[in-house]
């Protein structure tokens, strides 16, 4: 049967009528259908749920359950690795504080060192003797009542801290200070910072650099004393053997200092322990040696009886007499001068004779150490008296010409235990040591 609608002819009033009832039954029964999908859709899912709920809470306890597990594992290797770490450290800190200590004990050596080659630079100088500079130590290199800090930083952080505790600044920048470029700016390499543990290192390397730069410079002190000393005591006995004396006979009761003393402690030194003490004790006789030598100098008539250049116009020995013409031994030496030239004595002595005597006009004579004495005659004037002690350069008398003399000029003996002995050899000993007297 065909509908009116489908071929579009017009509907009566009453089949209007019957298909809008027939569309709204349809929507009706489409809604319904819907609301019991939905209905029967959310009863499933409430009843899976219900089901359901217990094992999804035990899921989600059991993942919390792990993850807490996972956390509290991983907090305890963290806790380990701190503990690893503090164990380090720790171990790292005593090792500094050893090295500290060795490096400490090794500086106070060095200052007792350095004492001992000040003490040896200050009596060879008293003494006049050559002798070089002291060899440079800094006062204190290391402080062990203070802790070793590099940048600022401890060497080490705390290991008991409960805070944590913020990264040190970089090396070398202050808060006061701009910030420099940035690598790429400045066109330089980027250097990384260093750790304070490396900083520290480096600082004890430094400083154990600084003690062998000491103790390599004390050593080339007293080899550079003992070379000075030994070329002095060889100038020394080369400029003695002039004389024809024992000298190493004569040094043995020479003295230099006066007024000083006390009781004798000897000073030991194990020549075993290194090269600065096989050196210093090696230096020790060389330096008494020179010693002697230097005091047996201060008492030998080594001067000139005048200063500045002097006319000898007769010598030691055999001449022609000069009133006589006949040949004559002249115990002396004479020295062309004008009348009233003072005359100084030629080593520290006693005045024995201060007076006209005989062929010698006024003469002065002088004991000195050792059995020798000088002669001093056909002075015009004498300026000391007999028991009178005088010291080289002293002045003695005046020139002239009284006594056996044919002219003003000073008459100048040496004698040996009371034996006249040539004088020009205590002269050319003297212009040998020119330098030291």
């Amino acid at each position: 049967m065909t509908h009116p609608a489908s071929t579009g002819q017009a509907l009566p009033v009453t089949g209007l009528a019957s298909h809008k009832k027939y569309t709204i039954r349809r929507s009706t029964a489409f809604a319904g259908l819907s609301f019991l999908a939905l209905a029967t859709a959310w009863g499933g899912v409430s009843g899976w749920y219900i089901l359901n709920k217990d094992d999804l809470a035990a899921r989600l306890i059991a993942r919390e359950t792990a993850r807490q597990y996972a956390y509290e594992d991983r907090i305890a290797a963290l806790r380990a690795d701190i503990d690893r770490l503090a164990s380090r450290a720790l171990l790292d800190q005593d090792g500094v504080e050893a090295r500290v200590d060795e490096l400490a004990t090794r500086q106070a050596d060095l200052e007792s060192k350095q004492a001992l080659v000040n003490a040896v630079t200050g009596t060879l100088q008293a003494a006049g003797l050559a002798a070089p500079d002291k060899a440079p130590l800094r006062s204190r290199l290391i402080k062990p009542e203070e802790a070793i800090r590099a940048s600022s930083v401890s060497s080490f952080a705390p290991i008991a801290s409960g805070k944590p505790m913020p990264a040190p600044d970089a090396p070398g920048l202050r808060s006061s200070e701009a910030p420099k470029s940035a690598p790429w700016e400045s066109g330089e390499a980027e250097e990384a910072p260093k750790a304070p543990a490396q900083r520290v290192v480096e600082t004890l390397s430094r400083l154990d650099q600084s003690l062998n730069k000491a103790a390599s410079a004390q050593l080339a002190a007293l080899r550079q004393m003992d070379q000075s000393l030994a070329e002095s005591q060889k100038t020394l006995r080369g400029a003695l053997a002039e004389t024809g004396l024992d000298t190493d006979r004569m040094a043995a009761t020479a003295t230099i200092a006066k007024g000083v003393g006390g009781p004798f402690v000897p000073f030991k030194i194990d020549a075993s322990a290194g090269p600065f003490e096989a050196t210093l004790s090696a230096l020790q006789p060389r330096i008494a040696a020179l010693y002697r030598l230097r005091g047996l100098i201060e008492q030998l008539p080594l001067r000139k009886p005048m200063p500045g250049e002097v006319d000898m116009t007769s010598n030691y020995g055999y001449r022609v007499d000069p009133f006589t013409r006949g040949p004559a031994m002249h115990t002396g030496i004479d020295f062309r001068a004008e009348t009233g030239t003072p005359v100084h004595a030629t080593a520290p002595g006693k005045v024995v004779t201060a007076e006209y005597t005989g062929g010698y006009g006024n003469m002065v004579e002088i004991e000195h150490a050792g059995g020798i004495s000088t002669r001093y005659a056909h002075m015009s004037a004498i300026s000391v008296s007999a028991g009178q002690n005088v010291t080289s350069g002293t002045v003695v008398g005046r020139v002239g010409t009284t006594g056996r003399s044919t002219g003003p000029h000073l008459h100048y003996e040496t004698r040996i235990e009371g034996d006249p002995t040539d004088p020009t050899r205590f002269v050319r000993a003297g212009m040998k040591l020119a330098g030291q007297l």
